[in-house]
């Protein structure tokens, strides 16, 4: 599988100029549920173009300031990420967590709308989750391991939360570069 790169101007803390950070009501705000309509599907393709640009493991339509219930999910390595397992494009809409192992993860987390910075943030370990594809269809599964993780993440940002909201201590709380010099596994 390929490694990808990770966004350099993400890394060094800077944001892209077309998503929402931290700060901006945007990420707090409600969000609307969507249909699975031609707009739905041009948004997921905008998101999925987005994230494929920026190496990513997922984006949620409040991080481009769009306030809907859409995210996608598709998990590459990358750089900084380079043993994380792969998981092919999910395009969520709508998404309710239905059921959350009593197990967590204590893992690191960062975020595009959080630039620079990573953090560890406990989540379930596995979730069951309904939500509707970009054809219409409703579907019910069951998500484990990082691929959870991610969901989990992209569902807090269409519930107006951001990682650092789940940490719950700030003491993980590094920039990206003291993570790969400090923190990563096999660093020093």
């Amino acid at each position: 599988m390929t490694q990808h790169r990770s966004d350099d101007t993400w890394i060094k803390g800077v944001a892209d100029d077309d998503l929402v950070t931290i700060g901006d009501p945007r990420l707090k705000a409600p969000t609307s549920e969507i249909d699975a309509d031609d707009d739905a599907r041009d948004l997921l393709a905008t998101l999925t173009t987005r994230l494929r640009e920026l190496n990513g493991a997922g984006l949620a339509a409040p991080q481009i300031g769009v306030p809907v219930r859409a995210a996608i999910v598709e998990v590459r390595r990358t750089d900084v990420f380079p043993d994380r397992p792969e998981t092919g494009l999910i395009q969520i809409l709508n998404p309710t967590v239905l059921e959350r192992s009593a197990e967590t993860v204590l893992d690191w987390e960062g975020c595009f709308s959080v630039p620079g910075y990573l953090g560890q943030v406990p989540r379930s370990e596995s979730i069951t989750v309904r939500y509707t594809d970009e054809t219409g269809q409703t579907i019910t599964t069951e998500v484990s391991g990082y691929a959870a993780r991610v969901f989990q993440h992209e569902i807090d940002h269409l519930d107006g939360l951001v990682y650092l909201d789940r940490m719950p201590d700030m003491t993980s709380l590094t920039t990206t570069q003291n993570y790969l010099d400090h923190h990563r596994p096999g660093s020093s």
